[in-house]
């Protein structure tokens, strides 16, 4: 069988074929140099230059450039290559990128189309090749079966991260497994029918206060202080806590439709493999399928690379200062108004921000829609930003990069929190003393080494071993979460 990292459309559950990560990639490199190729034209470039100049920046983009994102970060050098501004390549690109990607898509997915039409039956070795090939399913690396309660799930024993069923029974599946332990109640149901049945019964009515932002529950920290206030010591413990993804009253931005342009019929060509590399390349296979879809490991082109052109652009040093403290402020503010339903307030504090600081509130939202598996037009959002306000796209590229790392150290510092609580009374009350510590030593990520030099500071101050053990245990599935789903 063929590289299934190769394959560049699939067929989904409803019949619908819909490009791989590497049809993606493909339509984006595609794009770019028809893009590049008709901005040459328009300045009156002799046509063979043309050809000599698209080659070039062919072969720069396929020896450096490994993920569809990583296009716009490399704009300084197609200016260098184009001979033109920078500006006036970043402006061509905003204007014509969707329509000329729209018609790339159109036709690569007419080509691939004809051929599986046209392809000869495929042949497999064994049974299980066949059901990996045509399921498009494997068995996740790290994770193993598990029980929890009546159900078996797949759960990551380094990081605690649960993989639920999937399929036709997900929701009542999911509402089964957070049914309360044994331990919890005092007869557990007797069958999986009978607890979808309990899980599914329609919720008693409970009257609710309306307002503008839904309510949230209390936070473990505040529940902390009023249940022990009067007999804890220490230091007093700022809360901060995020608020629910499900919380956030911003509008969804709308796009804009992008100039019209003309069109050129041209035959799309696959990139080209080194097939000598093959045996290298096979150690590899178990990473094939990771959120990166780097796919610099395919394309064995050598090309000297200019210099880098230092960027002038202000907005580029405001993203490098914007760190996850900030971040984490930000959306302590936000969870402020929320609480207090203060529509009002939160207008009035929205409105004095900077230009930097509304979009990092507008994209998270976003952020957050595409964590509820909501479909999100990046490019169309990226195109609409940048033409209302003086954010480049590379800026906004790089600021949804960063707002999805944070989000990562967020959750697991509200995971942390849930584990934390399990604990005896004696261990929060150390949890309480420690805990702007602990915030702080995460806030150090991706520098793991200053993390843990940090929480192991932390961790000398602990006498109690079951505590210290207990500390342990919670900051190293911490730390794997992190560096299982980070990106540098």
């Amino acid at each position: 069988m063929s590289d299934g990292s190769k394959k560049v459309l699939e067929k989904k559950a409803h019949g619908e074929f819909e490009f791989t990560a590497y049809g993606e990639f493909l339509s984006y490199f595609h794009a770019h140099i028809d893009i590049f190729k008709k901005l040459l034209k328009a300045r009156k470039m002799d046509p063979a230059k043309v050809e000599e100049v698209a080659k070039q920046i062919k072969s720069y983009m396929t020896g450096n450039i490994k993920k569809t994102d990583q296009f716009f970060e490399h704009l300084p050098q197609f200016a260098t290559m184009l001979g033109v501004p920078q500006n006036e390549v970043s402006t061509y690109l905003n204007s014509n990128f969707i329509e000329v990607l729209n018609k790339v898509q159109e036709k690569l997915k007419a080509q691939e189309l004809d051929k599986l039409t046209n392809a000869p039956a495929p042949s497999f070795s064994s049974v299980a090749e066949e059901i990996v090939e045509r399921l498009q399913v494997t068995h996740p690396t790290d994770f193993v079966f598990v029980q929890k309660g009546i159900l078996t799930v797949l759960e990551n024993p380094l990081t605690g991260e649960i993989i639920e069923p999937k399929g036709l029974m997900a929701e009542s599946a999911k509402a089964a497994l957070a049914m309360p332990s044994s331990a919890e109640s005092e007869k557990e149901p007797a069958s999986l029918t009978d607890a979808l049945a309990v899980a599914n019964a329609p919720p008693v009515p409970v009257a609710k206060k309306q307002s503008l932002i839904p309510d949230r529950d209390k936070s473990i920290l505040l529940e902390i202080v009023e249940t022990f206030a009067e007999s804890l010591t220490g230091e007093l413990l700022e809360v901060r806590i995020g608020p629910d993804p499900k919380d956030n009253p911003l509008p969804e931005p709308t796009s804009k439709n992008a100039p019209s342009t003309s069109s050129e019929e041209y035959e799309i060509e696959d990139l080209e493999f080194d097939d000598s590399d093959s045996s290298a390349s096979g150690s590899n296979d178990s990473n094939a399928n990771t959120e990166d879809d780097d796919f610099s490991q395919d394309i064995d082109v050598d090309f000297e690379e200019p210099e880098s052109v230092i960027p002038i652009d202000p907005n580029l040093a405001r993203l490098e200062a914007f760190g996850v403290k900030e971040f984490m402020d930000l959306v302590q503010t936000i969870t402020g108004y929320q609480t207090k339903a203060d529509q009002v307030g939160y207008q009035n504090w929205l409105r004095g921000l900077s230009e930097f600081e509304k979009a990092v509130v507008s994209l998270r939202t976003q952020v957050l829609k595409e964590q509820k598996n909501e479909p999100v037009d990046w490019n169309s959002l990226f195109q609409m930003m940048s033409s209302k306000s003086d954010l480049s796209r590379e800026v906004l590229v790089g600021t949804v990069k960063k707002i999805k790392n944070f989000q990562i150290i967020k959750l697991t510092l509200d995971r942390m929190i849930q584990e934390f609580k399990k604990g005896s009374p004696e261990f929060m009350q150390m949890v309480k003393m420690a805990w702007p510590h602990i915030q702080k030593s995460f806030f150090e990520v991706p520098n793991y080494t200053q993390v843990q030099t940090l929480l192991k500071g932390i961790l000398s101050r602990v006498n109690d071993e079951n505590h210290k053990r207990d500390f342990s245990k919670i900051f190293t599935m911490a730390l794997n979460f992190i560096q299982s789903k980070f990106q540098v």
